[in-house]
């Protein structure tokens, strides 16, 4: 029987070294330079490769010419390894009774490209007024991410999502934002408000930021039996005023975005027939980290930047 069809309990265990050395050969695909990554001798990276071998019972790694190539087991593992090396590190900083005026902490969130450019420096500037040594990092918000936001959770601290796509985890009320309806500065066929019938009109430019999200303003405004004619579809929403600008596209905003970029993209916000559903955001983070003094306060901090904020809900 392979260790891996073994019975819970009759498996043996892995020491937290092991792990390491294994997220280190998953992501370097080499032992050599997995042993340079973590610290170890190349003998010695050899050696816990072939106990994480045996433990496994699957080869991991597989050489083809000159270099590794990761068995289908081993792909799996990649993004668990990642992220279990993450939290075991966040485990290891917790510090009893940090001084939040002398911390080092970095936190790190995912967040759009949209609430980055409209909303994150307000936050980071709320952070440093009171923890000038901490560090903040943004990653992009991806479908990915939000459709595994439980796990995903466990390697950062927390996520700015709106509400719909994300449930069953501790959250907070950010703000909420209309969507806006764009179009060129110097579109002559529309004027200071969009007709229904020029919305089929003309055609669109959507973004992807949320393709599995059922409140899209696109979606939505199927649902009142316009069905618009996409053109350009961009990954994310900055890309849309360069698509909008100088054409006789129309697109969708968060109109705090559209009011940032606005005039010095060259497009303008048009008023709009129909009501949208607002986009209600939030703050999510993982249960493990609610009780975490430094994380409430990093939590209550954002939340009270995004308050001072004009338009905020």
């Amino acid at each position: 029987m392979s260790p891996n069809n073994r019975p819970a309990g009759q498996r043996g265990t892995l020491d937290l070294n092991l792990v390491l050395s294994l997220d280190a050969l998953l992501r370097e695909r080499s032992v050599s330079r997995a042993a340079v990554a973590v610290g170890l001798s190349q003998p010695a990276m050899s050696a816990a490769l072939a106990r994480l071998r045996r433990y496994y019972g699957d080869r991991l790694l597989d050489r083809v010419g000159v270099t590794y190539e990761l068995t289908p087991l081993g792909h799996s593992l990649v993004g668990r390894t990642a992220v279990a090396v993450s939290a075991v590190g966040r485990v290891l900083d917790a510090e009893p009774d940090v001084d939040i005026h002398s911390s080092t902490r970095e936190f790190t969130l995912f967040a759009s490209d949209y609430m980055v450019a409209t909303v994150g420096d307000s936050i980071v500037r709320a952070l440093l007024r009171e923890a000038p040594d901490i560090k903040v990092q943004f990653l992009q918000l991806r479908s990915e991410v939000v459709d595994n936001a439980s796990v995903q959770l466990l390697a950062v601290d927390a996520m700015m999502v709106s509400r719909g796509p994300v449930d069953g985890l501790p959250s907070i009320d950010l703000f909420s934002d209309r969507w806006a309806c764009v179009v060129a500065e110097g579109n002559p066929r529309i004027g200071t408000s969009i007709e229904a019938g020029q919305l089929t009109e003309f055609p669109w430019a959507d973004f992807q930021t949320y393709p599995h999200g059922s409140a899209t303003p696109l979606r939505q405004l199927r649902a009142y039996g316009i069905e618009p004619l996409i053109q350009v579809v961009g990954e994310n929403f900055l890309a849309l005023p360069y698509l909008v600008a100088g054409t006789d596209r129309i697109a969708f905003l968060p109109e705090r975005l559209a009011g940032v970029m606005g005039e010095r993209m060259g497009i303008r916000i048009v008023d709009f027939p129909f009501e949208l559903a607002p986009l209600n955001h939030a703050l999510w983070w993982h249960p493990i980290r609610a009780d975490d003094p430094v994380h409430r306060w990093f939590r209550s901090r954002v939340v009270e930047s995004l308050a001072r904020e004009p338009d905020s809900a």
